[in-house]
């Protein structure tokens, strides 16, 4: 007869399984990651710098409606969500991603509050709200001891991904049925792609030359876009009690 008590090897297996033998400190020494959170700091505060004198845009049009408030998501949805997902675990997670999609019609209702109560009160649970930064190399070849050649890749906990795609639905939704998106947009766009973008434009460049018109042709490429993304407007708001 077996004994109720676990093996040694049954919790080393458990722990495996569960990633807890992953290390999650990463390998960048406490001074240059430092050094690397101050450069990315000064980014933004160059760009501040720069247009501190620059008067806002003007708005030409607004929409005729507003987003006011997230609609709720059932189950069912937030399980064609988790399913259709990358199969990405986190170290933050408390389990991996193979076994929530494994046993997700036993976490469903679980999953689904968390969503719908983050969508409604706007903001993440505490828990959710880290990710592990690694900082990588912007090309291969750069001298990494300048920390301004890095970018930093946050990687969030599973949970966290699920609740950013229930937020880019509901807004996408709003986006397209508010007729809010230029019409010849392909990024982040369903059943829209590179190839259509080029295609576009090519037809414009032909049509020119048909009527003997010179096409002169403007390419914009914002050169560390993602370094440049001021973090203190993205700080939720205090919740209040």
């Amino acid at each position: 007869m077996q004994s109720g008590r676990s093996t040694p090897l049954q919790w080393r297996s458990l722990s495996l399984l569960l990633g807890r033998h992953r290390d999650v400190t990463g390998s960048i020494h406490l001074t240059r990651l430092k050094v690397l959170l101050s450069t990315l700091k000064k980014n933004i505060d160059d760009i501040r710098s720069a247009t501190a004198g620059i008067p806002q845009p003007v708005v030409c049009s607004r929409a005729t409606s507003s987003l006011d408030t997230f609609q709720s998501f059932a189950e069912a949805d937030v399980r064609r969500i988790i399913m259709s997902s990358p199969i990405k675990s986190c170290s933050l997670d408390p389990v991996p991603t193979f076994l929530l999609r494994e046993f997700v019609d036993l976490l469903l209702p679980f999953a689904t509050r968390m969503v719908n109560a983050s969508l409604e009160e706007g903001r993440l649970p505490i828990s959710q709200r880290h990710a592990i930064v690694t900082p990588l190399l912007k090309r291969p070849g750069l001298d990494t001891a300048d920390m301004s050649n890095y970018r930093p890749v946050s990687n969030l906990g599973f949970m966290s991904k699920v609740v950013e795609r229930a937020v880019a639905i509901r807004l996408n939704d709003y986006l397209a049925g508010d007729h809010l998106l230029p019409h010849h947009q392909s990024a982040y766009r369903k059943k829209r792609s590179t190839e259509a973008a080029m295609l576009c434009v090519w037809s414009d460049v032909l049509m020119a030359a048909d009527t003997r018109q010179v096409t002169l042709l403007c390419l914009l490429d914002l050169s560390a876009a993602f370094d440049c993304v001021d973090h203190d407007l993205l700080q939720p708001p205090p919740a209040t009690t």
